[in-house]
């Protein structure tokens, strides 16, 4: 008998996200009481929905605090949540919302329009330096009390990204909280709306949340319409991989996520557990390429890296076990291809190792006497650093191949982004969760240069500001997607970015762990509805 497997994925041609199980035995009714021990693989930044935009933590996080509205994943609409109505104005630049009245904050402060306001201006005080990346970064002018459960938001200048964002990023931390203990500390004593309250976080080991009793606004989407089942959630941060599986087997655990290929592939055949696979909509395992450091400030150079990976030798040696699943494919351009946006025209690098060595030929690059080319002295190396093992090492001894010398380093999440920022590695991972080509110009817009951005190519390039600006704005979606297109393939024809394969969700959970579901991402875990049989 073989364990049900759930699958969540969005159709490319009609956008429709779906989930579906394998021979899923009867389900008995909800029963509440219990705690829900989910493994994470690495330690979160801060529990701050305005400051943070790290995977790790926004997983933590969106189970405290709530956004105004939602995108189902089985039609891709948005639905109330903290908001029961909105419209926004003719111009675009003006989006009203009406809200609950019946919603109050973990420490018993009313959630309203101030609320709302405080929320926006805060996430957007360039003071703060805020990390969220798919924030209206730019594009954000002001809030407006309309009256106590209406907020009037406006913006410089339409923003079509803007309800997605809305549903995703923007969610509300208790302005009380934030006066008491301060803008820092906020993510250390987080206080929101959602359907787990904050207990401790003992960093690198644990994060305990317990089940909000108050909560009864869940929106349209869940089943569940009171308080969330589960009475506290207890996060282990395990970072070793077999030690994740490990813990799950022994039963300490009954979720883990980023579970290695091999033991997804056995676990999936093991009528204990739930195999789930969510396919990310977004960004794939792409790499940033610093345009400013020697020698990747080459366009030879970096094209020569895009021609010298086998994408498909990489996806069969690290995630073979994975690929009758559907995921962790090879990625050749920016966007996934189940992403709007996504064009297959923009896919302009195959491996080729005879051309990578002709690029770096022309551009002065020799073989030296160990095989790593040679120019004025120079050895062309490049640093890499990565959260994740596997696809670099193999990258590595393809790019010798091409006389590149790769130096690879793994760390922690926060140190590898650290280390790109000052900078002192040549590439770094930019995968991103989202449902909106327009996350590409949080990456590569110049705007995001710098302070708390994640423009990590440190690329400054006129002409894709003046697309992403247009984009951003254009009302007419086929116009759109095709400056979406544009800007990939102006990206690629430059290299700015390493298209390496697909970064999709692959956790596996105790079968006693019901209607565990993830948002529209494939990424992203909703909790409120999951029970467990005793």
């Amino acid at each position: 008998m073989r364990t049900r497997i759930a699958v969540l994925a969005v159709l490319a041609v009609l956008m429709t996200g779906w989930s579906a199980a394998l021979s899923a035995p009867a389900t008995p009714a909800p029963r509440p009481g219990g705690t829900l021990f989910f493994v994470l693989e690495a330690d979160p930044d801060r529990l701050d929905p305005n400051l943070s935009g790290l995977r790790t933590s926004q997983i933590v996080f969106f189970q405290i605090f709530e956004p105004l509205i939602v995108r189902d994943p089985q039609d891709r609409t948005f639905k109330p949540w903290l908001a029961t109505a909105w419209e926004v104005s003719p111009d675009g630049r003006a989006y009203t919302f009406r809200l609950r009245r019946d919603v109050k904050f973990h420490d018993g402060t009313p959630f309203n329009a101030e609320a709302v306001k405080f929320n926006m201006d805060r996430t957007h005080n360039p003071a703060l330096a805020s990390r969220c990346g798919g924030c209206a970064v730019g594009f954000y002018d002001s809030s407006e009390v309309v009256d106590q459960y209406t907020v009037r938001i406006r913006l410089k200048q339409p923003w079509a990204p803007f309800l997605d964002a809305m549903s995703l990023f923007y969610r509300m931390v208790s302005p009380a909280q934030v006066r008491r203990v301060g803008d820092q500390d906020l993510g250390r004593r987080p206080v929101g709306t959602g359907s787990f309250r904050f207990v401790e976080w003992v960093p690198n080991d644990r994060i305990v949340l317990e089940r909000n009793p108050d909560h009864t606004w869940a929106p349209p989407i869940f089943r569940n319409k009171g308080a969330a089942y589960v009475e506290r959630v207890h996060v282990r941060i395990i970072t070793e991989p077999t030690t994740r599986v490990t813990a799950l087997e022994a039963g300490e655990v009954h979720v883990a996520t980023a579970v290695p290929p091999q033991d997804f592939a056995r676990l999936s055949r093991d009528p204990r557990y739930q195999a789930i696979i969510g396919i990310q909509s977004g960004v794939p395992f792409v790499f940033a390429v610093n345009v400013t450091k020697r020698p990747t400030d080459e366009l030879a150079v970096r094209q020569a890296l895009n021609y010298g990976i086998d994408r498909e030798q990489i996806a069969r040696a690290v995630f073979g076990p994975l690929q009758p699943f559907g995921a962790y494919k090879p990625a050749y351009t920016l966007l996934s291809s189940i992403t709007w946006g996504y064009d297959k025209g923009t896919e302009m690098y195959q491996h080729d190792a005879t051309r990578a060595r002709e690029l770096l030929e022309q551009a002065g690059w020799k073989p030296g006497p160990d095989g790593i080319r040679q120019k004025g002295g120079e050895r062309l190396e490049a640093r890499l650093v990565s959260w994740e093992r596997g696809a670099p090492e193999v990258m590595q001894a393809q790019l010798r191949r091409i006389g590149l010398d790769l130096k690879v380093a793994a760390m922690p999440a926060l140190a590898v982004n650290e280390a790109q920022r000052k900078p002192e590695s040549h590439m770094t991972p930019r995968p991103a969760a989202r449902t909106d080509p327009d996350v590409l110009s949080a990456f590569l817009h110049s705007r995001n240069v710098g302070g708390g951005g994640f423009n990590f190519s440190f690329v400054k390039d006129p002409q894709l500001d003046q697309i992403f600006d247009q984009a951003a704005t254009e009302v007419d979606m086929n116009r759109r997607r095709q400056l979406y297109v544009q800007a990939v393939r102006l990206t690629m024809q430059r290299a700015y970015f390493l298209p390496v394969h697909a970064r999709d969700n692959v956790s596996v959970t105790v079968a006693r762990v019901r209607d565990l579901r993830y948002d529209v991402t494939g990424f992203f875990p909703w909790l409120h509805d999951v029970w467990m049989v005793p």
